[in-house]
C-alpha cells in the first residue's frame, strides 16, 4: 500500500465497513488538526481547517483480501478490527497501525506472515509468536500476535516510525 495515498483513499475505499472495524486517519497541517473518522453507522466525518462534512456509505465487510501493506495481505479469513494512519505533522508521520483477528493459532498466523513477508522482500526476525523487521522499502514493522480462544489470533501490526 502506498502510504502517501492513504489519506485520499481511506475514507472512500475502507470506511464503508462500518459495524466491523474502526478506521481513523489523524494528522496535522500548518493550520491545525485534520481528522477523518467513522462511526458504527457508516458515517464518515471529515474535519480539516476550512472543510467539515460527513457522508454515509453502504455497509461492506473489510477482510484479508481487501487490505495489504507493501504486498502482504492479512492471513486468509482474517477480519480487520481497527486501522489508524498517522499523516503529516504527526510525531509518528507515516505510521500505519492495523488490528485484526485471524481464524488460526498464533504460530500458524506468524509463520504465514513470515513466509509472505519474506517473499515480498521484508527482512523478518521471529521472536516468540511475534515478528519484527523492515519492509521492502526499509520501513520498520512489528507484528504482535496473541491467542484469543480456540484456534483464533488477535494481531497488531505497526508499520513505519
Amino acid at each position: 500500500m502506498n502510504r502517501r495515498l492513504v489519506p485520499l483513499l481511506l475514507p472512500f475505499a475502507l470506511v464503508a465497513c462500518h459495524g466491523s472495524a474502526n478506521i481513523d486517519f489523524d494528522g496535522n497541517d500548518i493550520d491545525g488538526n485534520s481528522v477523518i473518522s467513522t462511526d458504527a453507522n457508516g458515517r464518515i466525518q471529515i474535519k480539516t481547517p476550512g472543510i467539515q462534512g460527513s457522508i454515509t456509505l453502504p455497509k461492506m465487510p473489510l477482510d484479508a483480501k481487501n487490505f495489504d501493506i507493501d504486498g502482504v495481505t492479512l492471513y486468509p479469513g482474517s477480519t480487520l478490527k481497527n486501522l489508524k494512519v498517522n499523516d503529516k505533522g504527526s510525531d509518528k508521520e507515516g505510521e500505519v497501525i492495523v488490528e485484526f483477528e485471524s481464524p488460526a493459532a498464533p504460530t500458524v498466523v506468524r509463520d504465514w506472515f513470515r513466509d509472505n513477508m519474506t517473499k515480498q522482500g521484508f527482512k523478518v526476525t521471529t521472536k516468540d509468536d511475534n515478528l519484527i523487521g523492515t519492509t521492502d522499502d526499509g520501513q520498520p514493522f512489528a507484528l504482535q500476535l496473541s491467542a484469543v480462544g480456540d484456534g483464533k489470533t488477535k494481531g497488531l501490526m505497526q508499520v513505519g516510525r
